[in-house]
């Protein structure tokens, strides 16, 4: 048997079948495995200008993940009813991991929300986000070419007390990777991710809640209150 070399994106290495993507070590080879490089999802979160201020305070929930995905192996599908994993690399930490991280982290950096946080850390949430991923993965329309990174999800919106659903979204994201090697893929995953959780951040904050408890977009100072007229 012979190993799959890291990074390899050949026909012959990067889209063999899943088992061999998969091999930990080979016989006759002395030691363990070689680590998988690591690569970091890093979108560049910013401020919202154009959503309202929240009062309210939000728990993100670790997302709905399938088998196939709830792992910090790459995924990638050469049709689509057969997903492999690249060879010798993975994600710094497990999708659905990796998915609440960046989704808290968008949260905090628009700047309009009074609190968010991981669920479990703490803090009593006046609302949920559900998430469920539907694909996160390479997806090969043409063997040997760039893939297009995929990324897509179904958010809830709920209520903490009743556990209502005020909304559902269902957002999607594909973006070509620039070349056939695992920088420029995950480059990809790392741009389409971010429009995904910019999408899902700002219609959370933009969508009513029951009680009305949201503030308009900050634009500039407040306005004065009118003044009372008195007669004389």
């Amino acid at each position: 048997m012979t190993m799959i070399a890291r990074g390899a994106l050949t026909r012959r290495g990067m889209l063999a079948s899943g088992a061999a993507l998969g091999v930990a070590g080979c016989s006759g080879l002395i030691g363990p495995p070689p680590a998988p490089q690591l690569y970091v999802l890093h979108p560049d979160f910013r401020p919202i200008a154009d959503a309202p201020n929240v009062p309210w305070q939000l728990t993100v929930a670790v997302p709905v993940t399938p088998e196939s995905l709830d792992t910090g192996r790459i995924a990638l599908m050469r049709a689509p009813n057969v997903m492999d994993y690249y060879a010798n690399s993975a994600w710094t930490d497990s999708v659905p991991q990796l998915v609440q991280s960046l989704l808290v982290e968008a949260f905090q950096k628009s700047g309009r929300i009074a609190a968010v946080g991981r669920d479990g850390q703490g803090i009593r949430g006046d609302y949920i986000l559900q998430t469920e991923i539907r694909d996160f993965e390479a997806y090969y329309a043409v063997a040997d070419t760039p893939p297009k990174a995929r990324v897509s999800f179904t958010v809830s919106l709920v209520g903490a007390l009743q556990r209502e659903v005020i909304s559902t979204l269902q957002v999607q994201q594909e973006l070509q990777a620039g070349a056939n090697n695992l920088p420029s893929i995950t480059a990809a995953f790392t741009q389409a991710a971010g429009a995904a959780i910019a999408e899902i951040v700002a219609w959370t904050l933009k969508t009513p809640v029951p009680g009305g408890a949201q503030t308009a977009a900050v634009s500039g100072p407040a306005a004065p209150p009118p003044r009372r007229r008195h007669n004389r």
